[in-house]
Order: structure tokens, then sequence, then C-alpha cells
């Protein structure tokens, strides 16, 4: 057990498995080789070891867990939620089942999913974990307003500054920038060097109209991870904002560096090159974003025609088959 918490799959593994030979009747032994392969992703080992342990002491909770989990993770909702329901009976003052079945039917899209969560925030208010897990499966769904009152109650409740941040991406995905930052920095009081918050509160400043905090926080993120792709960009729209050209060119540069294929980046690249009078420069990257991707021609061809420092061009036909040379 204390190698699967360390992560040591394969000593764990290794031990499990002398443990087996020793006591191959143990039904304990049989939990723990099921928790072990559904930890490595073999499901159909998991599944054998949890239906073995499961026939040795029936209704016991903790496999009954391990046995829904290795059914959730084979897509099968409904048996994992027969089995964590039996779990939680059997054992309603431990929250992992009530939890788990609160997850499936989540992902089953089942009605009553709104009335068992309610009912898990009276009883189990600070089980992080579950908390945790409840956020993603309503992100996943769909569901992303819901989601943040869930990962708020994981951060309420959690010492760990990703609590914090992943609670400020909800709040981001939802169009709350202002919240998403308070979220983000109660994230970086905890841990400086946590690069995704530190990039993604530079993201929403940005949002929030606080430019030049915005580049701080995200020139302090590159700092820590120089090779980030979308940090560049997202340097780079602000400079953008700021009309930084100089400071933009460098940004969107080092992004491509980092993430040649992505369109956006060589278009925003070629506009600064243009703006900055290098239209050779910015033709060549306004060809990369055509072979990454030929829908961005409308937006080169507004932008070679309609800014300052460009040409004018009568036949979009021959300014299309300029970009594909």
């Amino acid at each position: 057990m204390a190698e699967l918490r360390a992560g040591r799959i394969d000593s764990a593994d290794a031990l499990c498995g002398q443990i087996l030979e020793a006591a191959p009747h143990d039904p304990a032994a049989h939990q723990l080789a099921a928790t072990i392969a559904l930890r490595s992703g073999r499901l159909e080992d998991a599944a054998r070891w949890a239906n073995s342990s499961l026939s040795l002491r029936p209704d016991h909770a903790p496999t009954l867990v391990v046995a829904a989990r290795v059914a959730r993770a084979s897509g099968n909702l409904a048996q994992a939620r027969t089995w964590s329901e039996i779990a939680a009976r059997l054992a309603p003052d431990r929250p992992e089942a009530a939890f788990l079945s609160c997850v499936t039917r989540i992902e089953s899209d089942d009605e009553k999913a709104r009335s068992v969560l309610e009912d898990l925030l009276m009883r189990f208010p600070n089980f992080v974990e579950g908390w945790r897990e409840i956020a993603e499966a309503l992100r996943k769904a769909g569901h992303p307003k819901t989601a943040v009152l869930a990962f708020a109650r994981a951060a309420e409740s959690s010492a760990d500054p990703m609590d914090h941040a992943r609670l400020g991406a909800a709040l981001q995905a939802i169009d709350r920038p202002r919240e998403a930052c308070v979220a983000f920095r109660r994230a970086l009081e905890a841990a400086p060097d946590l690069v995704e918050a530190r990039a993604a509160l530079g993201t929403c400043l940005r949002q929030t109209g606080e430019l030049q905090s915005a580049r701080v926080e995200l020139e302090r993120a590159l700092k820590l991870r120089p090779g980030d792709g979308r940090a560049w960009f997202a340097l780079g729209l602000v400079c953008d904002d700021l009309r930084d050209t100089p400071g933009a060119i460098h940004a969107y540069r080092r992004s491509v560096e980092a993430q040649p294929d992505v369109p956006e980046v060589h278009v925003n690249l070629g506009l600064n090159l243009q703006n900055a009078g290098d239209l050779d420069a910015a033709m060549e990257s306004y060809r990369h974003a055509m072979r990454l991707r030929p829908d961005t021609f409308g937006r080169i061809a507004q932008a070679l025609t309609s800014a300052n420092k460009g040409r004018l061009w009568l036949n979009s036909a021959r300014l299309r088959r300029l970009l594909e040379a």
C-alpha cells in the first residue's frame, strides 16, 4: 500500500504478487490486486480481482467501491452505481461510496443527481476528494455553473493550492474573470511558482482590462516556464492591446517556436510584422497559417487590404494563390 500511495505501481504489483502466492484466498490481497490493476489501466484484471474479492466477502464496502470504480472505468455506469449504492448503505458514514454514486448519476444524466448533491452537501461538506471528483464530472457533463459550486466546496476545505487554481479555471470558463483572479491569487499565495495559476491570472487580468498587471503576471509565468507557447501567445495579445508591436512580435515568435501548428499564432505574428512594415516576413507568416488552416484566408485578406501598411489586392483569387504557394 505504501508503494501504491507513492506511485510506484510496478513495485506494488510485485509485492502484491508475493502476498497472493503466500495467501491466495485472502480477500484483502484480491482487493489490493484489483486496485493496482485499476491504477495500471488493466481493467479486465481489475474486474477479475474485484469480483474474486467480493466472492470471498460480498458485503465489504471498500471492495464494493473498488468494483464500482472498475465498472465506471469500463463504461458500465449502471453496475458502478449499483455497487456504490450498496457500499453506501453498508457504510453510511464513509463518504467515498456516496460520492461515487453521485458521480455515476451525473455521468448518466440522471435527474436525481441534484437532490443527491444537496444531501452530500449536508452530510459531507468537507470531503475534498469527493467534491473534486463531482466538480470534474459536472464540468465534463456540460454543467459549468454547478461545477463551480463543487470546485468552490473543494477549495474551501482543501490545503492544496491546486484546488483554488481549479476553481479559478472553472470561473474563467463561465466568464467570471474577477472572481477567477481572486481564486488564482489564493493559489499563488500558497504556491508562488504554480505556473498554470500565474499564466491564467495574467489571462484573466487582460479580460478585466488590467493590461500592465496582466503583462507582469505572464512574464513571471514565462520566467518559470520559458517554453509555454500558450503563455507566449497570451502575452502577445496583451502587447497587442498595449500597442507594443515589437513586444507582440517577440511574444508571437516565441509562441511559434513552442507551438508551430497553431494557425492563430502565425496570423497574429503576420499582422504585427505587417504593422512594423516588414510585409515580406508577414506574408511568410500568413502562408504558414494558410497551410495549417485554409479558412484563415478571410482574416488575412482583410488585414492585407485594410491595414495602413498593407497592399491593395483587386483579385482575391490571385492573393489566395500567392499565399498557398
